[in-house]
């Protein structure tokens, strides 16, 4: 299932800066954004940095510098943007024949449509191979011209199926007279010929100049107007030489009255009343290897009678009749075919009305819509790449024994203290020792799996280390120390409220599901030695992630002593706080019990149904019900869960933060979706909680595994460059609790399955 609309991102040239590319984008840009719901992002090439960008323009990257190539990939494998657009032309990008650009393109991890300005047919090697490397890392080419797209496929090898024709955009205008606009340019009158667009020497404009003489000959009344300033290319090497000599070939014919330079780089709307307000446009460029131009598209799609050379892209825009063309650096040529014209008035209609009616299929719109498919198309395929990657990742990670896939885990980072904190490649890192979290949490979730796996033995040897850990690590009054280094030193006077609460589910957990009667009646002890100073009717937190942490171990507590009158005061006291929570809190887009959404989110909405699973208060469920639903709609696309990152997390009225993301969200998204399933028997929670694991192997916006197959073992988080290579306790663990809820509900009665499809 796609998302409502697809985010593009454009990486280009971009106004302010005079260059027919960033034109170009410019306008498909704000096309795209007003015909779509999309939010569309910018990324822009460029050589002045300081340059007053609009505010769609994300990142700004130096031309020349390699390494910032390589970060505007990562920049861009962070955004919520579904497909990259590369306007490609080999001056745009530094290094020779524009290579720096593949920096950028081998480390995108969005799919690719790259629309190329400039194709060569007779490429010299380096122009050759650098073009290939774009079009390997392409997953479509947009060419402008059909001409490029045979020139792709005989020169290139490119198959067809991956070339899409789409034309150079036109504004949607109406047909007008241009003797109605001529007033208003100060030119009424007069016969108006034009040539407009950046001035260099490859323009042709003094064949028109030697043809003039001529023209003017038989009509005085003939005025052409050369629109646009000198290229700032050429202007910063060779300076105004070009205009200059321009200039002089029309002193030397007296034109000075049929000749009018308009020096200046003007706004769309401007240019569009110049073309508009002409007779015939003029492209006299020199060279037939042409496979786009922008000014010639808007002649066009202006209904405008236009003249030129017949390079490739002239030949077939102005096919059938919709203008005349004449051999290259041929004045004489040249000014028959306008003298023919001055003096056909009717045919000049005729024409004008065939080009606009042809320049129809032309307008911004329809361009959009084409680009809308194309990017549509690849994003569909993308994701079902990842999907069918998924699947095989995750079907080889279940055709594992269930011991390398769970108990292996924690064994490979267990010692006989404790489970280390972290690793470095997946090996055991001593130097950060040990913690009463985690200790507490793999508690919880080792004796779960023992109920579903049936493996008591093994995981009861686990079991014992973490109870006797957390034992050790007990204060004289009930709280717990956290941090514990690797020669057994207390580092921190006493943990925080969430650590005694993550003790608590161990505890809790312990009691309840453990069939080791020494594990039991020492979690019961111990629990009993943490409450023991705390009020029954009073919250043991006033923050969310440690009320739920508490209300998980009561509940825990309470499924094996039911008639525990102290612990169900204790529970109702932590329950009732959470909701108040919420209700000052919420709104009508914010469904949450803070102004933040951090980490281990999940959690809250998983304890309020264990909360209703005890005092069966329907207020607790619907809460529960309504907060988990907010995580699923701002961290599940329809394809897969893009949980909230760490850096920045997601503060109400802001921007959410994409990386890092860690793996503690999915275990608690899988099991609060599993126990949403038991409380309502919607069958939309077990898909969801299977879509949730699916991250693990792939099913996330990188689309990249967290899940190191071949060592078993889940990984640490997903960052802009990829998934991290350490694995350690919390990825663990929460792998582990994902794995678990989904046993747990394997033979949930309600659900009717495949056999294949359970876990």
């Amino acid at each position: 299932m796609l998302q409502k609309e697809i985010n593009p991102c454009f990486v280009t040239s971009y106004i302010p800066k005079e260059c027919g590319i960033a034109t170009f984008t410019h306008n498909l840009f704000t096309s795209y954004q007003n015909l779509y719901p999309a939010n569309g992002k910018i990324i822009a090439v460029d050589t002045q940095l300081d340059r007053d960008f609009p505010p769609e323009v994300d990142l700004v990257i130096d031309r020349n510098k390699a390494s910032d190539y390589s970060r505007a990939a990562e920049h861009i494998n962070s955004m919520d943007v579904q497909v990259v657009n590369l306007q490609h032309e080999f001056g745009l990008f530094g290094g020779p024949e524009g290579r720096l650009i593949t920096k950028l393109l081998e480390r995108l991890k969005k799919p690719v449509v790259t629309t190329v300005h400039t194709v060569l047919q007779a490429p010299d090697l380096g122009y050759h191979s650098s073009l290939m490397e774009v079009i390997q890392q392409s997953q479509r080419l947009v060419t402008i011209s059909h001409k490029a797209s045979e020139i792709l496929q005989e020169v290139y090898f490119v198959p067809s199926e991956k070339i899409v024709m789409i034309p150079h955009g036109v504004p949607d205008l109406p047909f007008t007279d241009p003797d109605s606009l001529k007033p208003d340019l100060g030119v009424a009158g007069r016969f108006v010929l034009l040539t407009f667009g950046l001035l260099n020497p490859g323009k042709g404009i003094e064949t028109v100049l030697e043809a003039l003489p001529e023209v003017v000959q038989d009509h005085p009344e003939v005025l052409y107007l050369i629109l646009g300033r000198t290229h700032p290319e050429v202007a910063r090497v060779h300076g105004e030489s070009y205009r200059e000599s321009l200039k002089k070939i029309v002193r030397d014919h007296g034109l000075e009255n049929n000749v009018l330079f308009i020096d200046q780089f003007l706004s769309n709307e401007e240019l569009f009343k110049y073309i508009r307000g002409s007779d015939i446009y003029i492209t006299p460029y020199l060279s037939p290897e042409q496979i786009s131009s922008g000014t010639l598209a808007y002649a066009v799609g202006l209904g405008k009678v236009v003249v030129s050379t017949p390079y490739w892209y002239a030949r077939e825009l102005l096919a059938d009749g919709r203008g005349c063309l004449v051999p290259f650096s041929n004045p004489k040529a040249l000014a028959g075919a306008l003298n023919g014209l001055l003096s056909a008035k009717e045919k000049l209609s005729q024409m004008r009305g065939a080009t606009y009616q042809f320049g129809r299929e032309m307008i911004w719109t329809r361009v959009c819509e084409r680009y809308r498919d194309v990017f549509k198309e690849v994003y569909r395929e993308q994701t079902l790449k990842a999907v069918r990657r998924v699947n095989a990742i995750r079907n080889r990670s279940l055709d594992k024994p269930i011991r390398s896939n769970i108990t292996g885990m924690f064994e490979r980072i267990t010692d006989d203290t404790s489970m280390f904190q972290f690793t470095l490649y997946g090996i055991p890192d001593l130097k950060h020792g040990y913690s009463a979290d985690d200790a507490g949490r793999a508690l919880a979730v080792l004796t779960r799996w023992s109920r579903v796996s049936q493996q008591h033995s093994e995981i009861n040897k686990l079991a014992r280390k973490y109870l006797s850990f957390l034992h050790y690590v007990q204060t004289e009054d009930g709280r717990f120390h956290n941090f514990v280094s690797y020669d057994r030193r207390f580092l921190d006077d006493v943990g925080s409220e969430d650590t005694f609460g993550r003790v608590l589910i161990g505890l809790g957990s312990a009691i309840a599901a453990s069939n080791d009667q020494s594990v039991v009646q020492l979690a019961r002890y111990m629990f009993d030695q943490a409450i023991a100073c705390c009020q029954p009717d009073q919250p043991l937190s006033t923050y969310s992630k440690a009320l739920a942490y508490t209300i998980c171990g009561l509940s825990g507590y309470l499924d094996k002593y039911p008639e525990e009158t102290k612990i169900k005061e204790m529970l109702r006291a932590c329950a009732g706080y959470l909701i108040k929570l919420y209700q000052s809190n919420e709104d009508n887009s914010w469904h949450w019990f803070d102004d933040s959404i951090t980490y281990g989110n999940a959690k809250v909405p998983y304890a309020l149904m264990q909360a209703y699973n005890v005092f069966k208060d329907k207020e607790y469920l619907d809460t529960a019900l309504a907060s988990l639903d907010f995580l699923t709609s701002i961290q599940y696309n329809g394809t897969y869960f893009d949980i909230i990152g760490n850096q920045g997390w997601l503060t109400r009225g802001t921007k959410r933060a994409i990386f890092d993301q860690q793996p503690i969200e999915i275990g608690y998204l899988v099991e609060a979706y599993c126990e949403a399933l038991r409380q309502t028997n919607k069958k939309e929670y077990r898909k969801l909680a299977k879509k949730a694991f699916d991250w693990f192997f792939g099913n996330n916006r990188l689309g990249v595994p967290v899940f190191n197959i071949d060592g078993g073992y889940p990984l640490d988080g997903l960052h802009p460059a990829g998934s991290s290579n350490n694995s350690g306790a919390e990825s663990v663990i929460s792998f582990a609790l994902a794995r678990t809820s989904l046993k747990e509900i394997k033979n949930y009665k309600t659900i009717s399955h495949k056999k294949s499809d359970i876990i």
